[in-house]
């Protein structure tokens, strides 16, 4: 796979990520407030969320997502 090729699939599994963070009815209004990249080969999470329960959802929707890489969750809870 050339290097543009996996640029693609990267920006595309951030894309359907972040889609499916919008949908979700606990995630959705606050998905804007998190920041999704792929590094190393695994997906990073960032950013800040109200409850520790909504940071918690977040691996299970990426999972839902149909990602199996790692996922690093770096979300921060600030209330």
């Amino acid at each position: 796979m050339t290097t543009q090729e996996c640029h693609s699939r990267d920006r595309r599994i951030v894309e359907k990520i972040r889609t499916v963070l919008q949908a979700n009815p606990t995630l959705g209004q606050h998905a804007s407030l998190i920041e999704v990249s792929i590094e190393h080969s695994a997906i990073v999470v960032r950013g800040n969320l109200p409850t520790d329960g909504m940071k918690a959802e977040l691996v299970p929707a990426i999972r839902r997502a149909g990602v199996l890489s790692q996922v690093n969750n770096c979300v921060l809870v600030v209330t």
